[in-house]
């Protein structure tokens, strides 16, 4: 089954990124090659497609009859260069369901040339080819059937970039326990036992006896007038009472007893 473009004429890829991908690679393919693929690929001659970490293969239909597999590799990304992607993607969000709904933010890619990274290819010089055919050293015109029908596919779907560069829509999300940029780790809180541990003794989110954590309520303070207008007020009253009884309990010496509280009628 062959792949079937949708430009049937003028360039093939209208997103900036596939521009972008198709630019390095015909500086590679020459004019010349470049034509008779934009031909081939056109023609439905590329029978499939696949992307793999650092490799983009196809079987190409040549003029002989014959079907030669072609492929154009783009070395992934690894360590320093790998860092510097995780750590732009995951100060924006969005951009894994940007990716998957078919967009590839430009300001991303400049946020990375300012660190002398990108997932396209800065020129030809990063781009090799290789092909089954005898059309030594090419780049053959297989190859560049294959490069057209890429430049097409990552213009649809930009995530086949992160593919070819190592990387995945799960490798640019943050981990849970994770800090983003400028915040605290994703899934802790100032009610976190581990942070509480830390705090100081009597600061909000200190834990230990007699300090209430952030948020919580110390009912030997409560005030009875909002507890009244829902259980009324001869109950709130006695509540107020009993738990500022305990209050004064916890300060007396040991050994004394506070007078029982009353409650108005």
């Amino acid at each position: 089954m062959s792949i079937t473009l949708r430009s049937r004429r003028g360039a093939i890829g209208k997103g900036w990124h596939a521009v972008a991908l198709r630019t390095a690679a015909e500086l590679l393919l020459g004019p010349g090659r470049a034509s008779g693929g934009r031909a081939d690929a056109r023609a439905g001659r590329v029978q499939w497609l696949d992307l793999s970490p650092g490799r983009a293969r196809g079987a190409v239909l040549g003029a002989d009859g014959e079907v030669h597999e072609a492929q154009l590799d783009l070395a992934p990304l690894v360590g320093a260069d790998r860092a510097v992607v995780l750590r732009i993607a995951r100060a924006h969000p969005e951009l894994p369901a940007r990716l998957a709904s078919g967009t590839y933010p430009e300001e991303i890619e400049r946020e990375l040339a300012r660190e002398e990274v990108s997932l396209l290819p800065r020129g030809a010089s990063e781009l090799s080819h290789d092909c089954s055919c005898l059309d030594w050293p090419g780049p053959c015109r297989h190859v560049a059937a294959l490069v057209y029908v890429l430049v097409e596919s990552v213009d649809e779907d930009p995530t086949g970039l992160l593919t070819l560069r190592g990387l995945s829509l799960g490798d640019l999300m943050a981990p849970r326990d994770e800090a983003p940029a400028g915040g605290v780790p994703s899934g802790a809180g100032a009610d976190d036992p581990e942070d509480a541990s830390e705090a100081e003794p009597g600061s909000p989110g200190a834990g230990g006896e007699g300090t209430p954590g952030q948020g919580a309520v110390d009912p030997r303070r409560l005030d009875p007038a909002p507890l009244a207008a829902v259980i009324g007020e001869p109950p709130a009253a006695l509540l107020a009472s009993f738990f500022a009884a305990a209050e004064l309990e916890d300060g007396e010496p040991e050994g004394t007893t506070p007078d029982p509280p009353t409650v108005e009628p």
